[in-house]
C-alpha cells in the first residue's frame, strides 16, 4: 500500500499522523540504546511537544574560582576547568552525556548545561586551553594532571 499524505487543512489527520510517525521514532531510538518517550501530556493536549529524552548527565559542583584563568585569558568569575582525563573518558564511553555546571562563586553563581560535543569543539578549535598542574607531575594518587579551562557562559544557563 502506497503511503498518501493527508489532505493539507486536515488538521486531525495530520496530528494522527505525528502521532504514528512519533511512536516509530522512539522505538527506533530504544533499538540505538537512546531513552526516549512520547510526553505522556499529549494525551491531554495533543498540540504540546512530542518527545521527552533522558541523557547520561554528570553533575560538576563548582564552588572554587580558578583563580589565574586570566593567564590563559578568560575572567576567572567565569572561568571553569574540567579534568582531561574526564573529558576522555566522556568522549569514549558517553557520546551523549551533558554535564550540568552546578557554579557558586562569590561574584556568580549559575547552573549550566555543557553537552559533550559542545567540549569537544571547544577543545578541537582551541578556544579551550589546557592547563598542567605542576604539584602533580608525579601523582600516583589518581588526581588529574591537567584540566582544560572553559568560560562557562559558552553553555546554556538553566536557572535564572
Amino acid at each position: 500500500m502506497e503511503n498518501v499524505d493527508p489532505h493539507p487543512e486536515d488538521k486531525s489527520a495530520w496530528v494522527k499522523l505525528g502521532g504514528n510517525a512519533e511512536t516509530f521514532f522512539v522505538q527506533r531510538m530504544f533499538s540505538e540504546g537512546l531513552s526516549v518517550m512520547k510526553n505522556p501530556a499529549k494525551i491531554e493536549n495533543p498540540y504540546t511537544h512530542d518527545l521527552l529524552i533522558t541523557l547520561p548527565a554528570d553533575l560538576k559542583t563548582i564552588r572554587t574560582p580558578f583563580r589565574t584563568a586570566s593567564r590563559y585569558g578568560f575572567d576567572p568569575d567565569y572561568a571553569i576547568t574540567i579534568n582531561d582525563k574526564d573529558v576522555k573518558r566522556y568522549l569514549d564511553k558517553y557520546p551523549h552525556i551533558v554535564l550540568v555546571l552546578d557554579i557558586q562563586y562569590p561574584n556568580y553563581q549559575g547552573i549550566h548545561i555543557a553537552p559533550i560535543e559542545r567540549i569537544r569543539i571547544a577543545i578541537k578549535t582551541e578556544r579551550a586551553k589546557l592547563h598542567e598542574y605542576i604539584n602533580r607531575v608525579g601523582d600516583s594518587m589518581g588526581n588529574a594532571k591537567s584540566s582544560w579551562v572553559f568560560d562557562c557562559r559558552w553553555f546554556q544557563k538553566l536557572n535564572k
